[in-house]
């Protein structure tokens, strides 16, 4: 019933799921590379820790919310949506990415 390309896509998930876990348990101190990089979170470290925390859960949910929605799209959506699934994917992920952002910027302390 799921071929390769869906346990590629679903393997994605899980990595993505796991690169935010680090965040989720404040073990990334703060830096310019890894971690929810907002102006107002390099103010203090306990602020990059607040911040990428919860940056780093409800990244973590949104990509387990992507997950569900491509077994849901593998499972009944037609061949046709089947062929632009790496686009929507990715659709997805940024989408994600901005809307984690927006919910961050209402935790910034200035």
């Amino acid at each position: 019933m799921f071929g390769r390309q869906f346990w590629t896509i679903l393997s994605l998930y899980g990595v993505l799921v796991l690169s935010s876990l680090p965040l989720v348990f404040e073990w990334v101190p703060p830096n310019r590379w890894y971690g929810f990089r907002l102006p107002g979170a390099r103010i203090s470290p306990e602020a990059w820790y607040e911040i990428n925390a919860i940056g780093g859960q409800n990244f973590a949910a949104a990509m387990v919310i992507c997950a569900a929605l491509n077994v849901l799209i593998f499972w009944k959506a037609p061949e046709a949506v089947l062929r632009i699934i790496v686009w929507i994917n990715a659709g997805l992920i940024l989408l994600s990415f901005w809307l984690v952002s927006l919910e961050l910027v209402r935790h910034l302390p200035y």
